[in-house]
């Protein structure tokens, strides 16, 4: 039997999606519990979403309201719909070098050169490697 015209309706009329951010040492698993949602119970609705964000942005997580309970002591029960899912990227965005180690000709040598305004720090240095120990040397003192 095919869908009643009625049948389709936006999803924006009938649940709402909710974000929260969880505190230091709670874990996914505590949000299955009812108990977990007493103090917001009364103004969730079955089918709302909740996306759910671990402490220091660790994990993430969406929740959906299964039924809601009644009264003050009532909590929710939801289910895990994504997740959840660990937050990790190894890969880290580079900022860009303070300093970096160029050539200078042969009467300047490896140089170390400030990158914000261009101020050599150090010049006539061996090599590039000599350039790279002298930031590293330079920073720790720093």
């Amino acid at each position: 039997m095919p869908l009643n015209v009625n049948g389709l309706m936006l999803a924006e009329s009938k649940r709402n999606v909710h974000r929260i951010a969880l505190y230091a040492g709670t874990k996914a698993e505590e949000l299955l519990d009812p108990g977990f949602w007493v103090h917001v119970g009364p103004q969730l609705r079955t089918d709302d979403r909740i996306e759910v964000v671990g402490f220091d942005r660790q994990w993430f997580g969406e929740v959906m309201v299964l039924e809601v309970g009644k009264g003050a002591a009532g909590g929710a029960r939801v289910a895990y719909i994504v997740g959840p899912v660990a937050l990790t990227n190894e890969a880290k965005i580079d900022k860009p070098s303070e300093h970096e180690v160029r050539w200078g000709g042969p009467n300047g040598g490896w140089r170390v050169i400030r990158t914000k305004d261009k101020t050599v720090l150090a010049d006539m240095l061996d090599s590039k490697e000599a350039g790279a120990a002298w930031i590293a040397e330079n920073l720790k003192a720093a």
